[in-house]
């Protein structure tokens, strides 16, 4: 069954002149048609507060989201003809964007669980981490359905398989945190022995299992990484949204108690929502954390929305080193902003991304291991 509702999503995927050519050992892959390829109309399902891919009745993945996705590992081509099929957002049949994100998913998975019968280490990585990235769009930008949080359990285990086969197997670390846990994926250096720590948290549709392709950067530099979803998001759903960084300083002290970690040389890493968090961290003036690093966000002083209410633009806020970056065509931290924001800190550097939106995705191949340079820096001192 799953070959042929596959069979079906990738002949969608490639119509037109593009041959995407995938090793596959039950069928291949060839260019087809437009006029072949083509589908019969699905009826569209009017869109709602709960259809969060679709406006004016059409469903919509912005261009930063395709260049985003196509970084973390998704195929651009297939990305955007998948788009092209989706006319509902729930649905367990053709046409769903849950389904049909889900059915790429299923098919790299399956994939992966075959190559590794046959000890094809690598290549069972790779179709495990592509499966991770079709799972994530299946329940972007957040999780408000059955269907969708199924498709995010789905991505945890698809990341949990994948990880067993990671240099450093991947390690889940539960953090107590109020009445309960923090689940945390602890991504280690190959060879290095107690490596420096980053802490390292998303958006509001940026998980804990989103972030493989920018840690292999950190990994190349010798840095440890672990990943946590804060409260309100991911497997933290069971609280209530806050960004007044207690997550993050949950996950800090549990983190402090290893002995395989340089817990002297501690840093945290927060990407838009998760900048916020961080943020507030920075507020805090920690000796333990020896460098921030605010990517897509900002305090906002002087604004409703300010970080710090009483403090305003030129007041030294932060002690330690920060780094502030960004695009410079963000709306929501615009350039004035992160301005103020890298001047709060005593030790301050701000890095402009061209004409980059919010998080500049598309620089993050060069950025993400000249800021792990960065970090190293500051830490070392």
């Amino acid at each position: 069954m799953l070959v042929h509702c596959f069979r079906k999503t990738l002949t969608r995927a490639l119509r037109g002149s593009v041959a995407i050519g995938l090793a596959v050992p039950l069928f291949a892959l060839l260019a087809v048609s437009a006029g072949f390829a083509q589908g019969p109309a699905l009826p569209a399902v009017q869109a709602t507060a709960k259809s969060p891919n679709f406006k004016d009745g059409k469903v919509l993945l912005e261009e930063r989201r395709i260049r985003a996705y196509s970084y973390l590992g998704g195929n651009e081509n297939i990305i955007r003809q998948t788009v092209q099929r989706i006319v509902r957002q729930e649905g367990d049949a053709p046409g769903g964007w849950v389904y049909e994100w889900s059915v790429l998913g299923k098919y790299y998975e399956d994939r992966g669980d075959a190559l590794i019968k046959t000890g094809s280490r690598r290549a069972a990585l790779d179709a495990y981490m592509t499966s991770n990235v079709y799972y994530a769009l299946a329940w972007f930008p957040n999780i408000n359905s059955e269907q969708e949080a199924k498709a995010y359990d789905a991505q945890l285990r698809v990341y949990q398989k994948g990880g067993k086969l990671f240099d450093v197997p991947l390690e889940v670390v539960k953090v107590p945190y109020k009445d309960g846990q923090i689940t945390t994926y602890l991504h280690k250096p190959f060879g290095v022995v107690n490596p420096p720590l980053v802490i390292w948290c998303g958006g509001v549709d940026q998980y804990k299992a989103n972030h493989w392709r920018p840690i292999q950067d950190m990994l190349a530099k010798g840095f440890a990484v672990a990943t946590l979803d804060l409260p309100g998001f991911g497997e933290s759903r069971q609280w209530d949204k806050e960004v007044n960084a207690g997550a993050n300083f949950a996950v800090l002290d549990a983190y402090m108690k290893r002995t395989d970690l340089d817990t002297k040389r501690i840093s945290l890493f927060g990407q838009s929502y998760g900048a916020g968090a961080t943020l507030h961290a920075a507020l805090r003036n920690d000796p333990r954390v020896k460098a921030i690093v605010a990517m897509c966000g900002g305090l906002h002083l002087g604004e409703k929305n300010s970080l710090v209410p009483e403090a305003k633009p030129g007041d030294k806020l932060i002690n330690g080193p920060m780094l502030v970056v960004n695009g410079t065509r963000d709306p929501g931290s615009p350039v004035a902003d992160l301005m103020s924001t890298y001047q709060s800190a005593r030790e301050g550097d701000l890095w402009l991304l061209g004409l980059g939106e919010h998080c500049a995705v598309e620089y993050w191949p060069v950025v993400i291991p000249q800021m792990a340079d960065w970090i190293k820096e500051k830490i070392n001192k």
